[in-house]
């Protein structure tokens, strides 16, 4: 029996469809089974764009981390969330689809990205939903018929902007062939231990339509996910089963030797319930919601990119249109507990020192009895319009050059609504009838952003090269926002709309030294500015003076080597500093008069970190692979100005950064026949322990502990991979992995967690035409 929400919602949204990610379900399908290499060896020569340019993965004096398609393919990689087992580091806050934080190196808190994610060229962006904080809802397309995935560590504000304050993370897509027709299929059953089955189609067909000029390349996927929560209070359970479907069409025609141009269209659409479980309950995976919890999403991708090699000079032009539409659904029926009394009756009606009469107080315990099974319903909007032209150099020569513009024009609009449900099922009622909803809150952000940016390197001595770059921004932020319907529990009234405006502009900077010392010996020493935009509070009430925060920005300091030890053997490390002023943290303000929730500037960080990287070709046919990351993330100061009040205090521990993180691969592929190879695999993943608030005194603080995990597959594949086979087990132990864990007025008290899938066993077989 399934959780009844679901079917509620699919009649409210006039859908009949219910979606989910294979991560969550645990089913996994090669991610980048549409590629016909069989091997990709330690020693092979890794091309990267992260300077905006090609380069050799051992020769780009950054911290960076790849992932080949293959290595995706190879480890069951789907989603952007398991990138973390091949990048020290990377840190994924997820909780559920729709609802995951990126973090690189440590940056996290409260309001715009710290992490540019990139699908290609294009820049993705979450809902600001009603507490300004995009960086929470990163979307997430499936990762099949992948090139290679890039994780850049550390800022790279001044080639890729706003957002990659702590770093950047890209996604590049296989691209249309037009020299022949290719296609590939790929199909996963699984089972998750104490839930129902999952599946996975993924399918890719490319299709010349002019030999070597024009061609289009189909991508599709469809996923039904594998619930694994149960509801305690209804008797429901697997609730968070569901579907996902989506794909992308992309088309490449060649006109001219020198000419290139790209068109693509995404498309990803989940729909499911919450895999959130109350860890007060007291058994793993169940809930005792009373309401429902879920994610709605459909996120669209329409981009034209033009590439033309003048020769010397190469230009690429990028246009992109990104459409989300998502609405949120979470339950806060125990946000009301205990509050359907005589004093909860005088304290939210501000009696003061009188006491409600028989008639408030029948009136007050009936309004409150009802929300007391209900959920935010939060239906949003994203359009993104950004573009971008750059040039660069193409020449081998010891000077190379990137200068390019960017613009950025993104709207968002939320509504947030307090929703009754069916006490007796917990589905809740149609949003549609006004009747049904106790709180109706409207927020409009309109963000418009454009920068110019240069980087220049010289090469001296044909060993030591100099690298200095600069980023230009210059943003607006303009909020509005109206309330239709107020709410005493939230000491909120209806209210007219109002809208206020921030500006800012400013430069920020970067500089690299790189020495070749030896052949297969490169050091390099880096300064790296990034930043974020600020914005603008919404927060009914709040004194105008009061409602701007600006953007924060940080200085990495990094020393690094890049070495190749013997053929096949790579040993990378990084150390860095970082410091992070003028912090964007969720605050309150100060003084003796109303206090105000809101977003404000105050205090600092300091992080130290290191991160070694570790490829060996054992023997031909063993491979080992692994990463080690140290975080050492605390404020420098206390969270306290003259204006607000946060819970941080000097040499607190950033929120959701583990100290330690480690990933590691044993991969072995041999022949066992002519045209048959056996190919076996382990991934292990190492997460350290972290904590949802700063201060060690806040009630509502919970610790992540810490989790080591296992998955493991074994299987066949034929010459030049034509077909494969594959059994697997994802989490081997079974061990309890929270992604997620929390804890706030809205949930009671109580302890919301969200947790990798227990123990998920399954098949997977692909096919090549």
């Amino acid at each position: 029996m399934q959780w009844g929400f679901q079917r509620k919602l699919c009649h409210i949204h006039r859908v009949a469809f219910l979606t989910g990610t294979a991560l969550a379900a645990g089913a996994v399908s090669p991610a980048a089974f549409a590629q016909a290499d069989t091997a990709v060896a330690p020693e092979e020569e890794i091309i990267v764009s992260a300077l905006r340019r090609d380069t050799n993965l051992q020769d780009t004096p950054i911290a960076i981390s790849v992932a080949t398609g293959v290595t995706l393919e190879r480890s069951g990689t789907t989603s952007f969330t398991e990138l973390t087992r091949t990048a020290p580091s990377l840190r994924i806050v997820d909780s559920g689809p729709g609802n995951r934080r990126v973090l690189i190196r440590g940056i996290q808190s409260s309001g715009e990205p710290t992490v540019g994610v990139y699908y290609d060229e294009v820049p993705v962006s979450g809902s600001v939903s009603t507490t300004s904080d995009s960086a929470g809802t990163t979307p997430d397309f499936r990762l099949f018929d992948v090139e290679r995935a890039e994780v850049l560590r550390g800022p790279q504000g001044t080639l890729f902007g706003s957002g990659s304050m702590g770093g950047t993370m890209r996604i590049i897509f296989q691209k249309p062939d037009a020299t022949g027709i290719d296609a590939a299929v790929s199909a996963s059953m699984s089972s998750v231990k104490g839930g129902n089955p999952g599946m996975s189609v993924d399918s890719m067909v490319n299709l010349p339509i002019v030999t070597d000029k024009l061609a289009i390349r189909l991508v599709g996927n469809f996923n039904q996910f594998a619930g694994y929560v149960d509801n305690s209070h209804y008797g429901y359970r697997n609730i968070n089963d569901g579907h996902s479907y989506g794909g992308r069409a992309l088309l490449r025609w060649e006109p001219i030797e020198d000419l290139t141009i790209d068109l693509a269209a995404f498309y990803e659409k989940v729909a499911t319930d919450s895999p959130r479980w109350i860890q007060e309950v007291g058994e793993l995976y169940v809930t005792n919601g009373r309401s429902e919890s879920g994610n709605y999403d459909t996120n669209r991708i329409y981009s034209g990119t033009l590439k033309y090699d003048f020769g010397p000079v190469s230009m690429t032009a990028m246009t992109a249109w990104f459409d989300r539409d998502r609405t949120a659904v979470g339950d806060v029926s125990d946000t009301f507990n205990g509050r359907d009394t005589a004093a909860g009756c005088q304290r939210y009606l501000l009696l003061n020192a009188r006491a409600c009469t028989p008639t408030e107080l029948s009136s007050y315990l009936t309004a409150t009895r009802e929300i007391q099974t209900s959920s935010l319903w939060q239906p949003q909007t994203v359009k993104n319009w950004v573009s971008e032209l750059r040039f660069n150099s193409t020449t081998d020569g010891p000077f190379q050059w990137t200068v390019g513009a960017f613009h950025e024009k993104r709207d968002t609009v939320v509504r947030s609504t307090l929703l009754l449900a069916d006490p007796q099922t917990g589905w809740l009622l149609d949003p549609n009838d006004p009747y049904n909803i106790r709180y109706d809150r409207t927020i409009n952000d309109y963000l418009r952003q454009t920068a110019v940016f240069a980087e220049i390197s010289y090469k001296l001595f044909d060993q030591l090269t100099l690298t200095a770059g600069t980023r230009y921004y210059n943003f607006k932020k303009t909020v509005g926002g109206r309330i239709d319907v107020g709410q005493i529990h939230y000491s909120s009234r209806v209210t007219p709309y109002t809208e206020v405006t921030s500006k800012e502009d400013g430069f920020i900077y970067k500089f690299n030294v790189s020495w070749e010392a030896k052949d297969g010996l490169m050091l390099y020493a880096q300064a790296a500015q990034g930043f974020r935009p600020g914005g603008v509070n919404q927060v009914i009430g709040l004194p105008a003076e009061l409602a701007g925060y600006s953007s924060d920005s940080l200085w990495n300091y990094e020393l690094g080597a890049k070495t190749t030890l013997a053929p096949g053997v790579y040993f990378n490390l990084a150390g860095y500093r970082i410091d992070w002023n003028d912090m964007q943290v969720s605050a309150r303000t100060a003084g003796t008069g109303s206090v105000f929730g809101l977003i404000s500037n105050v205090g600092s960080a300091r992080i130290w970190g290191a991160e070694a990287e570790l490829s060996v070709r054992i023997t031909p046919e063993l491979s080992f692979n692994g990463n080690l990351g140290f975080t050492d993330a605390r404020l420098a100061e206390d969270q306290v100005s003259t204006i607000v009040v946060a819970s941080g205090r000097k040499g607190d521990r950033l929120v959701a950064v583990p100290r330690w993180t480690a990933g590691a691969s044993l991969e072995y592929l041999k022949s066992v026949g002519d045209t048959i190879d056996l190919l076996s695999r382990i991934d292990f993943a190492h997460v350290g322990n972290s904590y949802s608030t700063l201060s060690e005194t806040d009630i509502y603080r919970r610790e992540s502990p810490a989790y080591q995990m296992v998955n493991f597959r074994i299987g066949l594949q034929g010459a030049d991979n034509e077909w494969n086979a594959a059994l697997f087990v994802n989490n081997v132990f079974d061990v309890l992995a929270i992604n997620s864990i929390g804890s706030s007025s809205n949930t009671g008290g109580l302890t919301t967690v969200y947790s990798t899938p227990p123990r998920t066993i399954g098949l997977s077989l692909g096919r090549r035409f």
